[in-house]
């Protein structure tokens, strides 16, 4: 088995965590573990065929003719180790770019449209070492798709718009990273044991998506995809004599020029014990992390350190499962692992969650259980039931031809022995308890552990400085580099703008500002989308203080959006979904315009607006007054008639699935209801794009509305 097939660590340790497996009594009999099963057969392995060609690549070539398919996978030394010095992301966005950015020969939607046609597939991605370029693709097509593929590997075009789609695609991912804690727990536990400038752990930015080119890009290609760079592996239904003829004709006009690239080997800081703090407040647990330092895959320890990770957190019957999970009640999850690397010290990592209440009590039980393993042998039971869930395990590993060769070639590359797997597993057979005793006081050294917990901590049982000196770290997501720079805000523009403002409000009267408390509209709106336009019926009810609950007739049923002031949640029928803070947070933004601005208007009247005139300038064809609001919105521009009194757009930045943008909003049709001033049509545009239009039909003021509107749906209950 290669273990380091355990590197999507966070996404099944999300499942453990977030479900409430049946775990207790995991430590009972049961009549399955009485069977006995004979000894694994031997994997058969293929004929395996390896050819260096004469521009230097070096070829895996193995036959298997059960289907008529040829498949290829590259591997390429740069990754993210070889970004150079100020180009965090580089490699990301070779990975998102390289496929889609087309060949010299065709653009990437003529090559979507070729593969399409023909049923193969050409796939770009990256990794921390290598590059890689994929392709699939029935024999009959094969002498289509392979000039193609070699021309992806040596002359990729890297078009502008689909470089511009990437980065857009990168920033979208940047503009989400705080929305899913295990996000946050990978990111961070990563950045805490190899450093935050690490290749292993670096954090992309908005800034350094700006800072990124075509030309970074093209420099980035031509000084390591070379041939003397890469290992290659081809299988499928061919005759491996005349592959050979193929590929060495195919790649012969892709050539290496200089000396090969030099990549330094990350520098990995000594091991440094932490006690760190993330606050979230939107989540009902603790989420807790410790993590440290690792092995290589071909360290001589690994076995009997794979069998330590295993028998501590590798299952249900685990030690800290079964302490944390079982027998304390603490948790509905917890485990570890110990993550190795090919050509690195990989980490360890223990996981678990936990209510507030027992945040302290969860850490110290699991702080425990690594403690004891080192300095108490395991017993005979749970050694043998690691070594079984290993072995049994390890056949599905080699159970078909991709597995094979995609391990043999990841070999290859790394430059292990092609027998790796088969040594390695009967290093595992052999260890003893003794192993594993001696490689936790070697390598588990809790002295050096770092540990996170996510959470609140006003509601821990007990102060995370009971654990060592904490540290609270940041995750506040850096705003993109801004476009443009603000003019001073010297008090007379701060008095000038407040003055503008008061003008607009003065449209609606004091009393009815005052007076309100709810506003109740239907309509209708339009939402233009790459699938076409959706026109939807809507009912919103806006109510102080800065709520929001509107019901949606979509062709696929009815739905909820609901924003309680704090928290934000969409509901069909009894289900509900919450939304991440990051949505909490833009509908918190966002509502200061809604309801005919009556929020932002009972600010002003109250004296909490400040606000920074800018002076004329044009807005969607028309000469306004623009105004900069700075509190209690942040960063909305207003745009005003030139009297003052009508508010006819604004702009704010807003986090959308590209990541952030500035989106604009015009306010058109006012009517008076009640004495406020509401605009009944909004158009929303994303630059000169139209992309939203709302249209109200009904307006009432102070309608009332049901008390649990707003009430927010009970979370699943947790340990």
């Amino acid at each position: 088995m290669d273990i380091t097939k355990r590197k999507p660590l966070f996404g099944a340790l999300a499942l453990l965590l977030a479900a409430p497996v049946l775990a207790a009594g995991a430590q009972k009999p049961r009549p399955i573990d009485a069977l006995k099963y004979p000894k694994l057969n031997e994997i058969k392995m293929p004929a395996v065929e390896r050819v260096q060609l004469p521009n230097g690549l070096k070829v895996i070539l193995v036959e298997d003719h059960e289907l008529p398919v040829i498949q290829m996978r590259a591997l390429v030394r740069g990754g993210k180790v070889a970004e150079p010095a100020g180009k965090t992301g580089l490699s990301d966005l070779f990975g998102e770019s390289h496929r889609t950015g087309g060949v010299q020969s065709l653009s990437g939607d003529k090559v979507d449209e070729f593969l399409e046609r023909i049923g193969a597939s050409i796939e770009s991605g990256v990794s921390d070492a290598y590059g890689s370029l994929s392709a699939k693709t029935l024999k009959e097509n094969f002498d289509q798709v392979l000039p193609l593929y070699v021309e992806f590997l040596a002359s990729p075009a890297f078009a502008g718009d689909k470089v511009d789609l990437a980065k857009t695609h990168l920033n979208s991912v940047i503009a989400r990273r705080n929305d899913e804690v295990m996000n946050i727990a990978r990111r961070e536990i990563l950045k805490v044991i190899y450093g935050a400038g690490s290749p292993y752990a670096r954090q992309i930015e908005y800034a350094d998506v700006e800072n990124l080119s075509r030309e970074d890009l093209l420099a980035f290609h031509g000084a390591y995809y070379r041939p003397d760079n890469a290992h290659l592996a081809v299988w499928g239904d061919f005759d491996t004599a005349a592959m050979k003829d193929k590929l060495a004709a195919a790649f012969a006009s892709w050539k290496a020029s200089g000396p090969r690239p030099e990549i330094p080997e990350p520098f990995l800081f000594p091991p440094e014990p932490s006690v760190n703090y993330i606050e979230k407040k939107d989540i009902e647990q603790t989420f807790l992390f410790a993590g440290l330092l690792g092995l290589r895959l071909d360290d001589p320890d690994f076995p009997a350190v794979n069998m330590l990770s295993e028998i501590l957190g590798g299952s249900m019957a685990s030690r800290l499962f079964t302490q944390i999970r079982t027998l304390k009640g603490l948790a509905y999850g917890a485990g570890g692992f110990m993550v190795p690397a090919y050509d690195h010290p990989g980490a360890f990592y223990f996981f678990t969650s936990t209510k507030p209440s027992t945040t302290a009590l969860a850490l110290e039980t699991l702080l425990d259980e690594l403690k004891k393993i080192r300095v108490e042998p395991v017993t005979d039971e749970e050694l043998d039931r690691a070594k079984k869930g290993y072995l049994n395990s390890y056949a599905f590993e080699f159970d078909s031809t991709d597995k094979i060769v995609n391990r043999l070639l990841t070999y290859d590359f790394y430059g292990y022995p092609a027998d790796f797997n088969a040594r390695l597993r009967d290093a595992i057979e052999k260890v003893t308890k003794d192993d594993v005793l001696a490689a936790a006081k070697k390598h588990l050294r809790v002295e050096d552990l770092a540990v996170i917990a996510i959470g609140i901590q006003e509601k821990f049982d007990r102060p995370l400085s009971e654990f060592g000196p904490v540290k609270t770290l940041d995750i506040t997501i850096p705003d993109p580099p801004a476009k443009e720079t603000l003019p001073e805000a010297t008090p007379e523009a701060l008095e000038q703008g407040k003055a503008l403002l008061r003008k607009a409000a003065a449209a609606s009267a004091e009393k009815a500002l005052r007076s309100f408390n709810d506003l109740t509209t239907t309509g209708n709106v339009s939402v233009h989308s790459p699938m076409g336009a959706m026109d939807l019926k809507v009912k919103t009810v806006f109510a102080l203080p800065g709520r929001s609950h509107s019901t949606i007739e979509t062709p696929m049923g009815t739905m909820a959006q609901v924003f309680d002031g704090k928290n934000a949640w969409m509901a069909v029928g009894n289900q509900h979904r919450f939304h991440p803070a990051s949505t909490a947070e833009e509908m918190k933004q966002g509502i200061w315009l809604d309801g005919g601005f009556v929020l932002l208007w009972q600010a002003l009247l109250d004296g909490k607006v400040e606000a920074q005139a800018l002076g004329k300038t044009t807005f969607e064809g028309q000469e306004t007054e623009e105004v900069y609001l700075r509190a209690p919105a942040e960063k909305v521009r207003l745009y005003l008639s030139p009297d003052g009194k009508t508010v006819l757009g604004a702009r704010r930045r807003v986090l959308t699935q590209e990541g952030p943008k500035v989106m604009t909003e015009i306010f058109s049709d006012y009517r008076d209801v009640s004495g406020l001033q509401i605009p009944f049509k909004t158009v929303q545009k994303d630059g000169d794009k139209e992309v939203g239009v709302q249209v109200i039909q009904t307006a009432v003021v102070n309608a009332g509305f049901a008390p649990t509107l707003f009430e927010k749906p009970a979370a699943a209950e947790s340990k």
